[in-house]
């Protein structure tokens, strides 16, 4: 008997303190179907040594019983907090009386409170004992009885404790008088236990548990992103651009940007996103995806080659090229341009030429012109160089005095580097110091 209630009592210990890996719910203990089993050593007294259980048919039976010890194995069912239900074995050994008492208490447990650490109880309910004689010495007697048990609970670790109580038993006599002429009467008995308690399961009343599973600073709870790090401007989702919209929402999330443009960047404020845009830096219309057109020609100043004369797109937005009459013309020496001797004052007689080139740059606004100044050999080629050069300049200010764009326009003077004759004769000379137009781009 005492080896299997060693063995007992270490199953319960091994299982109570494996439960204690196991995370506690949140306190009080007593939770709603949670199973409590407790172990119990107590002393046994009989208030009454006379009222002795017996059976009047059997063979022998006490006279008076004598205090002894008992244990008691109990398993509570707690319905709610408060209420549970409990059955209770209890066990006095024949070492003393010669005789075993078991006994069985189904009570109705009531926890008027719940404390951090402990927890009062009182219960009612009726009981069962039965006498057990030892080598037939006695008569067996079984007798119905009523138990009343309070006690207290005590829980230094989450889900093991101690318990502690008192029962009061009693024992109704239903045996008729014996042969010797004495009666069963009720007996009265007091049982004082101390143990260890087990608390298994239940669902309980959790008390939130307040996590910031992503450790951003912003507990789950109020946490959109609660798996990712984020910032407070996002409301805890990542936003690696700091433009307020959250990267998984973000369509540019490296680029801080507006969020009515799902939080891309629009540099030059023309409603189409620099992501889309193929001029970001420059506004321009929705039709040209975002580019300029100046213009007006319906051609992108990025496709343009004008793109400030209106042009054809069969042309790279360009007007149509002069016809060929007119470039032959006005390409390589210009006959009629002529200059005062070893000056660049232009004479009178050229006006008429330079007013046909100008009419000429005039309609045509997309031509370029190279003005080269040449002379002859005489002098010096230094002075011959400046002498050149400046002759092209007064070219070049004349049709700009005449309304052609100066940047259409360029100049270089060669001296008598490029003749196009011998500088033997004075009629090779005056083919030398000449005035060339070339077209550089229409």
């Amino acid at each position: 008997m005492r080896r299997r209630l060693l063995r007992l009592c270490v199953t319960l210990l091994t299982l109570a303190l494996v439960h204690q890996v196991v995370p506690a719910s949140a306190r009080p203990f007593e939770k709603p179907g949670s199973v409590e089993v407790a172990l119990q050593l107590g002393g046994l007294f009989f208030l009454d040594h006379a009222a002795v259980p017996f059976d009047s048919a059997g063979p022998a039976f006490p006279e008076d019983l004598s205090d002894t010890f008992a244990y008691t194995l109990s398993g509570t069912y707690n319905i709610t907090r408060m209420f549970g239900v409990e059955l209770a074995l209890q066990l006095a050994p024949a070492e003393v009386n010669r005789l075993s008492i078991f006994s069985a208490h189904l009570d109705f447990i009531v926890h008027p409170l719940t404390h951090d650490w402990f927890v009062p109880f009182f219960g009612i309910g009726p009981s069962f004992s039965t006498l057990i004689p030892q080598d037939g010495d006695f008569a067996s007697d079984a007798d119905p009885g009523l138990n009343v048990v309070a006690g207290l609970k005590l829980f230094p670790w989450d889900n093991v404790g101690f318990r502690v109580d008192v029962r009061y038993l009693a024992r109704f006599a239903t045996a008729s008088d014996a042969p010797d002429g004495r009666a069963e009467v009720m007996g009265h008995d007091l049982l004082a236990s101390f143990g260890l308690l087990v608390n298994f399961g239940g669902a309980g009343e959790a008390k939130p548990i307040l996590l910031d599973t992503d450790g951003d600073g912003f507990l789950d709870t109020v946490d959109a992103c609660p798996t990712v790090p984020g910032v407070a401007t996002a409301d805890g989702c990542p936003d690696k651009d700091g433009d307020t919209v959250t990267d998984a929402k973000d369509a540019c999330p490296d680029d801080a940007g507006d969020p009515k443009y799902d939080g891309c960047p629009d540099k030059d404020g023309d409603t189409i996103v620099d992501k889309d845009d193929r001029c970001p830096d420059v506004a321009g219309p929705p039709e040209h995806k975002g580019c300029p057109d100046t213009d007006g020609d319906t051609i992108a100043d990025l496709d343009d080659r004008c793109p400030k004369i209106p042009g054809e797109a069969a042309y790279q937005g360009c007007p149509p090229p002069p016809p060929e009459d007119v470039v032959k013309r006005f390409s390589g020496s210009i006959a009629g341009i002529t200059f005062d001797l070893d000056s660049d004052v232009i004479r009178e007689s050229s006006f008429a030429v330079l007013d046909e080139a100008v009419k000429v740059m005039v309609e045509y606004k997309q031509l370029r012109l190279l003005i080269e100044g040449h002379t002859s050999s005489e002098g010096t080629r230094e002075h011959n160089l400046d002498l050149s050069a400046r002759r092209a300049a007064s070219v070049k200010a004349y049709l700009v005095a005449h309304e052609v764009a100066a940047d259409r326009l360029e100049t270089q003077g060669f001296g008598p580097d490029r003749p196009v004759a011998s500088n033997d004769t004075e009629a090779d000379r005056e083919r030398n110091r000449r005035i060339e137009f070339k077209i550089l781009r229409q």
